[in-house]
């Protein structure tokens, strides 16, 4: 305001008068009213209207390249992919290696088999020219083979000038006409027949169309590279051939061997798809690490209509955990789940695919404009959880989590997600809190269990629920967190019957 001689008060005077953010305002008021602005003030320039300026802010303009941006992503995450090949490639051992280092090194090719690409497959991609090429390989088995580092390339513009074939590990990669792929195949160890052990089962029931189980820890269900013995399907094996008085079933012979069976059509619960070729009778599948209920048919009949179950989600999957933090009371989680990009061996919560990215467009409308964006594929599949913590001591919780779906790790993913792991997880879990599982309670897998399973028999259509108590080193945990734990809830703490209703 105007001093007492009618000047416009001195800067020093006017800033003293008003805090910082109200500069501004002090010089618009100013300038409405014919004052002059103190020497401390900022003119500046504002647009006009009629009767005064406009109080508005304009909008930035973007400087930024959207498809450059785009482009420096791609690159760094094709360099990662490349870092970790080769870090593979250290850790795998030399002799693995030695053919491929005989390759860059001379021209020598003895062994593995050469292909070329023609005028049809020009500017096609790596792993659809190598399923073309191999008939009888599925498309995800040829891009395995690449991501693996199986494949070398050699374009005829490095033939010419005399250059060796080089490891490409990009399943994306475009290979134009005359270019030469060089292919390594791994030997096939796959065994000819499954093994039958006599291996421990916690039999819950039997009849003689299907057999329900209390798998233990450590324990795979079915023989698969790595795991060719010693799992539930080699045990089975066993058991039904020698020991079942409701006999063996369909998949197995009299003298306990079980030939590989492919199951066509069959879709096994938990695998999102994925090949098995060992798995007579089997319809659902538990991590090596989690315990619980695991039902098995006996014959293609019971196979078949308990894998329709499963799929149509008639089928109530109840499980128990003990998870880092408190995961909430009655918690939905819908997230989709889908590999992860770059460890191809674990699975992660996809990103929204309605949500816009930096472009402001959705992966559909990028897709729609020309631009790319993420298939369907990945986009990942349907997941739904529901979460309800039973006890939480500050640190540590009990939570019973019920699954509407059946995907790869899908509890272990949506409560990473959540931020409140799976105790004990080592792949998706906390580091220092698996350590102090380890040293104070000597587990180390996560405290994860199939409690409760609803359905209805193959064969006679009666309701069916089984359920299985904790195994004791969680039920030790457990306690810790939920004293009362054995009052409020002793069906997760002791045997319990079948129920079937009448």
């Amino acid at each position: 305001m105007p001093s007492e001689n009618g000047k416009a008060p001195t800067g020093s005077s006017c800033c003293k008068m008003f805090a910082l953010p109200l500069i501004l305002s002090l010089c618009l008021l100013n300038s409405a009213n014919g004052f002059t602005q103190c020497n401390a003030c900022i003119r500046l320039p504002l647009p006009m209207k009629q009767g005064g300026p406009l109080f508005g802010k304009i909008p930035p303009t973007a400087k930024f390249d959207i498809n450059a941006i785009e482009a420096l992503e791609a690159e760094i995450d094709y360099q990662e992919k490349l870092v970790i090949q080769q870090q593979k490639s250290q850790n795998d051992g030399p002799n693995q290696d030695d053919e491929w280092e005989l390759l860059q090194s001379t021209s020598d090719l003895h062994g593995l088999k050469e292909y070329e690409v023609s005028e049809e497959l020009h500017n096609k991609r790596i792993d659809a020219i190598l399923s073309f090429m191999e008939p009888d390989m599925s498309r995800s088995k040829c891009g395995s083979l690449i991501s693996d580092g199986m494949v070398a390339i050699l374009t005829s513009e490095d033939k010419a000038a005399g250059q060796t074939p080089t490891v490409t590990t990009r399943k994306s990669l475009k290979l134009e006409k005359g270019t030469v792929m060089y292919v390594k195949h791994a030997v096939d160890e796959t065994p000819l027949e499954i093994l039958a052990q006599n291996l421990p089962l916690n039999i819950l029931y039997e009849d003689e169309h299907m057999i329900v189980l209390n798998k233990a820890a450590g324990m795979v269900v079915h023989p698969a590279v790595g795991n060719w013995d010693g799992t539930v399907v080699n045990a089975l094996a066993y058991y039904l051939a020698n020991d079942s008085p409701f006999g063996s079933g369909d998949f197995i012979e009299v003298d306990g061997k079980v030939k590989p069976d492919q199951a066509e059509g069959v879709d096994v619960d938990g695998t999102d798809g994925e090949v098995i070729t060992f798995r007579p009778g089997i319809v659902h599948r538990l991590d090596k690490g989690t315990t619980g209920i695991l039902v098995v048919a006996k014959t293609r009949d019971s196979l078949s209509a308990l894998s329709g179950a499963f799929a149509n989600r008639e089928v109530r999957k109840t499980y128990v955990t003990v998870a880092v933090g408190n995961p909430g009371k009655r918690v939905v989680i819908d997230k989709p789940i889908g590999r992860h990009p770059v460890h191809r061996q674990r699975m992660r919560v996809v990103p929204d695919p309605s949500k816009m990215n930096s472009s402001g467009m959705s992966p559909k409308q990028r897709r729609a404009a020309g631009f790319g964006g993420k298939s369907t594929a990945q986009l990942g599949r349907t997941a739904l959880s529901f979460v309800d913590t039973l006890a939480f001591d500050g640190k540590l919780s009990v939570a019973q989590v019920r699954i509407e779906t059946g995907r790869t790790h899908q509890i272990r993913v949506h409560l990473q997600d959540r931020t409140t792991p799976v105790y004990g997880d080592d792949v998706y879990g906390f580091g220092d809190w698996n350590k102090r599982l380890a040293k104070s309670h000597m587990i180390q897998r996560p405290l994860l269990h199939a409690f409760k399973l609803e359905l209805n028999h193959p064969v006679t259509g009666k309701k069916m629920i089984f359920r299985a108590h904790m195994a004791d080193d969680m039920i030790g945990v457990a306690r810790g967190i939920w004293p009362a734990g054995d009052e409020e809830r002793p069906d997760l703490f002791t045997p319990m019957d079948v129920e079937i209703e009448e």
